[in-house]
């Protein structure tokens, strides 16, 4: 019922890429983030560095602020999304905390709503350990491992 309140919302105040994350890191714990809401999110990082910072730091808080383990998963999802296809502004606005790890600071989450969603707690954390990984790695070495190696050429 949020979800459905939230995108209400984003559809009247005319909110793509609002909207496009609410569907796409719904709390339907059995629907994966579709490609195309994915996309759309992307779409941000071609417009300029501040819709792509605004576009990640919605989803920032949304997934720092979601205690259901569907949404943080999906949340998870759609940042590696980024990491692996965004534009280099969009991947740029990544969390990135100069010295320490835990960027996204998920290692304490527990959804305790449910048998399935407090084993989903530790995927969650799983998730947000690898994906932290990748971004400290890519970070040290200066390009974002996993991208198509033209782009890293033409980037560094």
């Amino acid at each position: 019922m949020k979800d459905k309140a939230s995108q209400g919302k984003a559809a009247i105040l005319s909110q793509r890429a609002t909207l496009s994350l609410l569907r796409a890191t719904s709390q339907d714990s059995f629907t994966p983030p579709t490609s195309k809401h994915l996309s759309t999110l992307l779409t941000a990082g071609d417009v300029s560095r501040a819709t792509a910072s605004a576009a990640m730091e919605l989803l920032m808080d949304r997934l720092q602020s979601t205690q259901s383990s569907a949404v943080a998963l999906k949340c998870l999802i759609a940042v590696h999304y980024v990491l692996k296809r965004g534009s280099f502004i969009m991947r740029d606005q990544l969390p990135y905390s100069g010295g320490g790890r835990n960027y996204l600071n998920l290692s304490k989450f527990r959804d305790r709503s449910s048998p399935v969603c407090w084993e989903l707690s530790s995927w969650v954390r799983w998730y947000a350990k690898h994906v932290e990984q990748l971004l400290w790695a890519s970070r040290i070495v200066g390009f974002f491992l996993g991208v198509e190696a033209q782009e890293n050429s033409a980037q560094g």
